[in-house]
């Protein structure tokens, strides 16, 4: 049909449903700093990941990648043996979003191991790390180790944090009784944030916004000019 002079097209709701069903655990990621080559891209983690998890790399633009997973299982064992790195480079990874083409939705958002330490007892339970987790972003999943909980030095959880909230290494704990505990925070990496377009893949120093110095006279000191 023609809407205001342009053609608009009517899709159906089946038709994007069953397209999304092949992409629903898929990972959206690009490398922070460097862009790797796709071929090596290719090459390197079919060695580290196609041993236990089937999977398939498509390239975007500008760096882009998304990697479809057979299943949330294999997406969720590529994230549980995370971070990942290819040449030294940190993958920075989010979940797949339906309706937002990845070249177009920016890192608003990313997937961050974070250790939560000085854990109460009583708290090391999957409603209470979660609990903790939740006021630095939107907790995935745990580490399964932390299941059999022989370590209760740290806790080690996958959480989706936002590029417009802070990093903080402290979070206090308070009670019902008024007791307030710290737990301390660590990042796997803390990636750069660009507090102008609130994004992570790009940092402050490099944002396409930011406006030009402004070049100054280097013969000048500041004083007025004498025939002005």
């Amino acid at each position: 049909m023609v809407c205001n002079g342009e053609i608009m097209a009517e899709m159906p709701e089946e038709i994007p449903a069953e397209g999304a069903k092949g992409w629903e655990h898929a990972l959206v990621g690009f490398f922070v700093g460097k862009k790797i080559p796709f071929r090596s891209l290719q090459v390197i983690l079919n060695k580290k990941w196609s041993s236990a998890v089937k999977f398939s790399i498509h390239t975007v633009e500008n760096g882009i990648f998304v990697f479809k997973c057979k299943s949330v299982a294999v997406r969720d064992l590529i994230l549980d043996n995370g971070p990942w790195d290819v040449w030294g480079v940190h993958l920075a990874l989010r979940l797949w979003e339906r309706d937002l083409p990845p070249i177009n939705s920016g890192f608003t958002k990313i997937l961050v191991w974070v250790k939560l330490m000085n854990i109460p007892m009583q708290y090391w339970t999957t409603q209470g790390l979660s609990r903790l987790a939740s006021f630095l972003g939107y907790p995935l999943h745990m580490d399964p180790t932390m299941e059999v909980k022989q370590m209760i030095n740290f806790a080690r959880v996958c959480v989706e944090m936002k590029a417009n909230r802070e990093f903080p290494n402290v979070i206090k704990v308070r009670r019902m009784n008024g007791a307030i505990r710290q737990v301390k925070i660590e990042y796997s990496w803390k990636p750069p944030v660009c507090e102008r377009c609130k994004v992570f893949d790009h940092s402050k120093r490099a944002c396409p916004l930011k406006p030009p110095s402004s070049l100054e006279d280097p013969t000048s000191n500041g004083a007025p000019d004498p025939d002005g």
